[in-house]
């Protein structure tokens, strides 16, 4: 048995960063040169969304994947793994401590997103069990992702008169089932749940017919000092 890495970007489950970046993500996967079957893998996506946290490395098998500093709010495409048990660990860049040190189990053709979220002086992962149903005709699928550490519950909606809930009372490191939306440029509203209170307003979405998308609700309400994180929405195309 030997390690081999190699390119793991996956056309059919593709992610498209908000604010343009190029990171170069490897997984680390064992091949068997004596037997043709191929090995059974998950797919999974990484994505750094601790608001204070620094860059870091990322370890699965005590091997890094990332060739760059992973930093806030960087994310890669679904990556190949394993399944089974994986040993994963987040580190400073270049270094043998660890931030979070845990195992996760993926089974066969399951996808999964794994977020690191909350401060850093508390910060953990979020797994969450990716299941893309393609949207109706005409319309796109949209979920939502709370990660703010210090936002309250939401309510979620977009605006106009083909305005919806897209989440209501979604607390901190809950997420929202893929709702089908009208395609096309919306406005979305993010409030304090149960009231009128709007924290923040996400202007000319935009929303493909026939692409899910995750919005990803991260960064400070109210920011420590010296930290330009803010509360801010991010969009990520999930297929």
């Amino acid at each position: 048995m030997k390690s081999i890495f190699s390119n793991l970007f996956l056309k059919r489950a593709s992610l498209v960063l908000v604010s343009v970046f190029s990171l170069s993500l490897t997984s680390c996967l064992d091949k068997n040169d004596d037997s043709p079957e191929p090995m059974p893998v998950a797919y999974v996506t990484l994505y750094h969304g601790s608001p204070d946290a620094p860059d870091v490395d990322i370890l699965v098998d005590n091997q890094r994947l990332n060739s760059q500093p992973f930093k806030y709010n960087n994310y890669s495409n679904y990556l190949n793994f394993l399944t089974g048990k994986r040993k994963f660990k987040f580190t400073p860049v270049n270094a043998a401590n660890a931030y979070i040190d845990t195992t996760l189990t993926f089974k066969e053709d399951k996808l999964y997103s794994i977020f690191t979220v909350n401060r850093l002086q508390n910060i953990e992962i979020l797994v969450v069990n990716d299941t893309i149903i393609t949207p109706a005709s005409g319309k796109a699928g949209l979920r939502l992702i709370h990660l703010s550490p210090d936002a309250p519950a939401v309510d979620v909606v977009t605006t106009g008169t083909t305005g919806t809930s897209v989440a209501a009372d979604l607390a901190f490191k809950e997420h929202t089932l893929f709702k089908d939306l009208t395609s096309g440029s919306q406005t979305i509203q993010v409030k304090r749940a149960g009231t009128n209170e709007v924290l923040l307003t996400l202007s000319d979405v935009s929303l493909t017919a026939g692409k899910s998308y995750s919005l990803l609700l991260r960064g400070f309400l109210t920011p420590p000092a010296g930290n330009t994180n803010i509360l801010s929405g991010q969009l990520v195309t999930n297929y």
